[in-house]
């Protein structure tokens, strides 16, 4: 009886044991096509990876990007571990100066940064006497080291026992160079000239050396385009002498870092206050309406004190105060900002009142003025072509005060032989009357000569 019934429980058994080994199959098929399928999507990736990193037109972001996170990583990553693994407040010290112990004196040191920061982690009690008793330092040791390139380590020294510190960047690459001696010539330069009184001027500079040596690398030697010493003038009123500071620069006008021997020089500096005192001559530009005519020109200063160099001075024989006649109708006053020619740094007034009387103006004629030659500095002869072109009339137009007492002896025509050429050339004719309150026209106002040797 219980026989039919064990059979069909032992069926079932086997039947659902089937249905099982089934779906192992199934799930084991699955789990092989999704390993399969994340095979393949890696392997997808990592092609898609090696074209992007190897094709020259990513090259350079990808090269960005790998740089940006390795700053992070560095410059951060030390902050992270320490708020991760240890309990307390955290602050950075920036801009800590680098302390280098190497043999400067033989060796030339290129890679280490000026200023390095350390971040300090523990309690803020802790960290903010680090910070009030200072001393502390980040010292980059080269004992030892020789020619070559270097990995080392920038430590932290001297900081409470009570903190934890990292400093960033943490290491450095150097390069360690022997130094070699070049001899270079001393220039120099004035410095700070804005702040001295512009009636002095500079002589001069008298150097204790014509030449100084320089110590570093050669490349560094090679970059040296000048070696200057640099004097400050500022508010000088006399002669000195003194100890100025030497400097090396590049082509492009940048400091370079080496030993100069010596790194000062005694100079000395004369310094002087050359003056000329010239008249102060009116001159009018056009015609005056009218008919009308200067008669009579007063001014506070008849004269001005000028100063510059005695070379510019040399070329300066008087002031010349240019005014617009075409704007006078009647008497009146004006006031003149007085312009220095070129080379002259101060004079000893800066505006000129002048009151401008007008008159009636008339015409007379001086007739046969001979004409005369200036500037004939290359030593030219010349000959006119034209005989009666050696003597020309001149017509004066001013107040009848003014022109009455002109003759041919108080006027020079003449040509100007400055920039002559030698052969057959015309030339303009000059007038100079000794006056600006009288108009003076040559009747003549080209000739031709013939300039020889």
């Amino acid at each position: 009886m219980t026989k039919g019934p064990q059979r069909q429980s032992s069926d079932e058994r086997v039947e659902i044991a089937k249905r099982i080994a089934s779906q192992s199959q199934k799930v084991a098929k699955t789990y092989a096509s999704i390993e399969l399928s994340i095979l393949r999507v890696i392997r997808w990736l990592s092609a898609w990876v090696d074209k992007l990193l190897f094709n020259p037109r990513f090259g350079k972001p990808i090269s960005l990007v790998l740089a940006i996170l390795l700053y992070a990583t560095i410059n951060f990553g030390s902050a992270d571990i320490f708020s991760a693994g240890i309990s307390g407040s955290g602050e950075e010290i920036p801009d800590i100066p680098l302390t280098v112990i190497a043999n400067n004196e033989v060796y030339e040191i290129t890679g280490l940064p000026m200023m390095v920061n350390a971040l300090l982690v523990g309690e803020l009690a802790d960290i903010q006497m680090t910070k009030n008793q200072g001393g502390y330092k980040i010292v980059a040791d080269l004992t030892g080291l020789t020619e070559g390139v270097h990995q080392i380590n920038l430590v932290a020294t001297d900081f409470s026992p009570r903190v934890n510190v990292a400093v960033t960047p943490s290491t450095a690459i150097v390069t360690v160079t022997r130094k070699v001696s070049a001899k270079f010539i001393l220039d120099y330069d004035f410095v700070n000239v804005n702040k001295m009184d512009l009636e002095y001027v500079l002589g001069e500079p008298q150097l204790e050396l014509s030449e100084i040596i320089v110590r570093a690398s050669q490349s560094t030697l090679d970059s040296i385009a000048f070696v200057k010493a640099f004097i400050d003038v500022t508010g000088v009123t006399e002669n000195f002498t003194k100890k100025v500071p030497i400097v090396a620069y590049d082509q492009m006008g940048n400091r370079v870092m080496a030993d100069i021997m010596p790194a000062e020089v005694s100079v000395t500096v004369n310094v002087s206050s050359p003056s000329k005192t010239v008249p102060v001559i009116v001159d009018p530009v056009g015609e005056i309406p009218e008919g009308k005519a200067i008669s009579t020109i007063s001014m506070d200063h008849n004269s001005i004190t000028l100063y510059a160099p005695e070379s510019v001075l040399a070329k300066i024989d008087e002031l010349r105060i240019p005014i617009n006649a075409t704007t006078l109708t009647g008497d009146t006053n004006l006031v003149y900002t007085v312009t220095l020619p070129s080379g002259v740094r101060k004079s000893s007034v800066t505006k000129v009142n002048m009151e401008i009387k007008l008159g009636d103006g008339i015409k007379r004629i001086v007739e046969t003025v001979m004409i005369r030659y200036r500037n004939n500095i290359k030593g030219y002869r010349f000959t006119i072509v034209d005989p009666e072109d050696a003597y020309t009339n001149v017509e004066l137009f001013g107040t009848e005060e003014n022109i009455a007492n002109i003759t041919a002896d108080n006027m020079e025509v003449y040509i100007d032989m400055l920039n002559i050429e030698l052969g057959l050339q015309d030339v303009i004719i000059y007038v100079d009357g000794g006056t600006t309150l009288v108009k003076f026209t040559p009747e003549k106002q080209v000739i031709s000569i013939e300039v020889i040797r």
